[in-house]
């Protein structure tokens, strides 16, 4: 076990490294850190110190932990990318994409591009549907999202005319909410457009927010980033749920 805990201590850090690098804008990467010195640590004493009866239980305690919190991510994120394989109708009335973060040079994130483009691809498949972008500014973006959202679909083709700018919300619930007021039609179809692995929670957001006739498009997300992104979405699943936002 105690060999099990060091190379999972290592697998962490490492990548948690990657997720760092990546300048995301949030300091989740701590998280996998944290995991990486907790197993990396108990792993590392109890190869030194094989017969000490603390370290034992210690090593037993953190494997047991690590083991059990490795089953339950594994059973939340199967459940969470579900909702990834839905097909939506087509003809929405409405598309609510939600914002990520615009890079200091005012071009939206890879994470942003990739909602963008499933966007943009719906958009031109059904020429009669909107859409609303939806996204304040943060402490680290030149602009609000919206504004910058706006501009990468007009410069892919989408006509300006179609496109409502929402740039005042900070949540994924303000994100639904403020772009659910923007659309005057009580009786609208509309989808939200996410990454694979948002979609669940902003779905469910939806329902408990009362909007009706809504479904999900799923943006893609790129695969390595995809266990810290499903790590994070079971964590604030959880969140959500204690908070009573889903």
């Amino acid at each position: 076990m105690g060999v099990f805990l060091l190379v999972v201590g290592i697998i962490c850090i490492v990548y948690g490294a990657t997720i760092m690098l990546t300048w995301s804008g949030t300091a989740f990467f701590l998280v996998w850190y944290a995991l990486g010195v907790v197993c990396g640590v108990t792993g590392a004493f109890a190869l030194a110190l094989p017969d000490s009866t603390l370290v034992r239980g210690i090593r037993t305690a953190v494997c047991c932990l690590t083991i059990c919190g490795i089953a339950v991510v594994s059973i939340m994120s199967a459940v969470i990318m579900r909702e990834a394989y839905r097909t939506p109708p087509r003809d929405l009335d409405y598309l609510i994409v939600l914002g990520a973060q615009v890079r200091p040079s005012g071009k939206p994130s890879e994470v942003l591009r990739y909602r963008l483009a499933a966007a943009q691809d719906y958009l031109d498949e059904n020429p009669r549907t909107r859409v609303v972008v939806s996204g304040g500014q943060g402490p680290n973006e030149p602009c609000p999202e919206g504004e910058a959202m706006a501009r990468w679909l007009e410069r892919a083709g989408v006509d300006a005319d179609r496109i409502i700018v929402e740039s005042a919300s900070k949540t994924t619930v303000e994100n639904l909410q403020n772009s659910r007021a923007l659309i005057d039609d009580d009786d609208a179809r509309i989808g939200i457009v996410t990454n694979n692995f948002h979609l669940f929670r902003a779905m469910r957001m939806a329902k408990r927010l009362g909007i009706e006739h809504v479904w999900g498009i799923p943006a893609h997300s790129t695969p390595w980033y995809l266990p810290n992104n499903l790590l994070r979405e079971c964590l604030a699943l959880v969140k959500a749920a204690i908070g009573g936002t889903i």
